[in-house]
């Protein structure tokens, strides 16, 4: 397989946004203040690989992965049926992101266990669920409940900071019963009329769904329903959010009948932007794709299914830039841009000591990320100007995107192919010519991630020492040389089946 990529570092695309420098956790508050959570956060922070992080179970309590009191534990009730408020522990954890200059999203879930609506259980696609993910037993108390704590975020971080954060109404209420379905949409409003009514400057959205079809039962309500708390028609959105994976459910006992392609997220991106402009009024809503994974199945591990190595393997770290690189592509041809986009894992096995246990998380055990952390630091030597490249077809096996400018460009060049599960197919190779360069001396250098660059699952497989490990995760160039450039230069570059190289030329200064 051959290709010539050829970029104009002279004419600029536009803006090269990092919409894709996030993340989402389950087990926030006990993760986050261990020290495998705080190695996680401190080296985002250094590489700038995530900008807004979002986490389950802000009201609620749980304890879950093993963890006590996981959840922010906010709200209870005296003997005589007061709210009793507590605020300190989501406090500090949102502290503690904006230490590491990470902003929160924050989502307004789940009901407290005095305000969960008591027997009739659960049944069918609920089965296994609290019932605190179901509207609340006391409309008012809820009500009072949002406003108190958005209040105290107010008062303890400012306005101005807390303008800057998302408010999210929910995750995944897909599972209610359909009867059900218009106690979220009043659950929605009420929560829009409770944030904003603390300031109107706060953004507010949601609904955090995974099926189309709560999706646009919600954008109807939003866009033409009778609005719960004003009875006027609609209710205010400032972003529309929503959860894409590659593969989910059972569908692991049926490897290889199901397999994650990134082709299913553009499938599903292009039907979103669709329906979202069937709504006038909610045409320029952000849309944010606030949960992603190349499989979701967060409780399974690959010890239990075998296939979720790919979690761990360089298989994501390419299947996430093959997916951004489509993502952007959907912005330039079709219009629709996907604001932010969040990984959902973080860094249980690092909070418990674990190693490439096949968690969706970030960072593995010790400090040591997976091949999609360090997926996601190439990126962050990228520019946030876009380049144009030629002969680079997003979605396909080959692919390639440029950012920079006249003194300054980089490539990330990929080869991947999804079905391609033991990457044992032939290579490609060709050359990348770069033109429209300001004349002088560039430093060029080549950083891979494949199977035997900077691949801290293959090396641990390997029974490699932890300086090898770490050298590994320190994403050093593994080629770098110096060239006279005169406008354009040229040079040949080969790409295994499941490799992709970061090119990096920049001018030195002249002496």
């Amino acid at each position: 397989m051959h290709f010539d990529f050829r970029v104009d570092a002279a004419r600029p695309l536009g803006d090269n946004p990092r919409f894709w420098a996030a993340a989402g956790t389950d087990s926030l508050y006990p993760v986050l203040f261990t020290p495998g959570g705080q190695a996680l956060m401190a080296r985002m922070a250094q590489k700038g690989a995530c900008r807004y992080l979002r986490n389950h179970f802000t009201l609620s309590s749980l304890c879950k992965d093993g963890f006590e009191d996981a959840g922010g534990d906010a709200y209870s009730e005296d003997e005589t049926g007061a709210p009793v408020y507590r605020f300190e522990k989501m406090n500090r954890v949102f502290a503690q992101y904006l230490r590491y200059g990470v902003k929160p999203i924050v989502e307004l879930d789940f009901l407290p266990d005095a305000l969960c609506r008591r027997g009739g259980g659960v049944s069918g696609a609920e089965e296994g669920r609290h019932l605190n993910r179901s509207y609340p037993n006391d409309w008012e108390k809820w009500r009072r409940l949002l406003i108190a704590f958005v209040r105290n975020l107010a008062d303890t971080f400012g306005l101005e900071e807390i303008r800057q954060w998302y408010f999210e109404v929910w995750n995944e209420p897909d599972s209610w019963p359909v009867a059900d379905w218009p106690m979220f949409h009043r659950l929605y409003d009420v929560f829009v009329q409770a944030v904003t009514g603390v300031d109107e400057q706060l953004r507010v959205g949601g609904p955090g769904t995974y099926t189309l079809p709560f999706l646009k039962d919600f954008l109807e309500h939003v866009h033409n329903g009778v609005n719960y708390v004003t009875g006027q028609r609609g209710t205010r959105i400032d972003f529309i959010s929503h959860h894409i994976y590659g593969m989910s459910g059972g569908w692991l006992d049926a490897w290889p009948l199901v397999l994650p392609t990134v082709q299913r997220f553009n499938q599903q991106l292009l039907w979103i932007s669709r329906l979202i402009a069937v709504y006038p009024r909610l045409r320029d809503v952000p849309f944010h794709l606030n949960e992603w994974g190349v499989c979701s199945n967060y409780e399974k591990t690959r010890a239990q299914y075998p296939p979720l190595e790919i979690r761990d393997s360089e298989f994501s770290a390419l299947f996430f830039v093959k997916l951004v690189d489509c993502i952007g592509a959907l912005r330039r041809q079709f219009g629709f841009s996907v604001e932010l986009m969040l990984y959902w894992g973080f860094a249980v096995e690092n909070a418990r000591g674990e190693s490439f246990a096949g968690h969706r998380d970030l960072m593995t055990s010790p400090d040591l990320p997976k091949p999609i952390l360090s997926a996601h630091e190439l990126l962050c030597r990228m520019d946030e100007t876009a380049l144009p490249i030629a002969g680079a077809r997003p979605g396909a096996a080959l692919g390639a995107f440029a950012a920079g400018g006249k003194d300054r460009v980089q490539i990330l060049a990929y080869h991947f192919d999804e079905t391609d599960l033991d990457a044992e197919g032939p290579g490609a190779s060709g050359t990348l010519t770069v033109c429209g360069l300001n004349p002088g001396r560039y430093r060029v250098c080549r950083t891979w991630l494949d199977r035997d660059h900077h691949n801290t699952y293959r090396l641990w497989q390997r029974g490699a020492s932890q300086k090898a490990l770490a050298a590994a995760a320190a994403l050093l160039p593994d080629e770098e040389t110096a060239v006279w450039i005169d406008g354009a230069h040229t040079l040949s570059l080969s790409l295994g089946a499941h490799s992709l190289c970061l090119i990096e030329l920049k001018k030195e200064a002249e002496k």
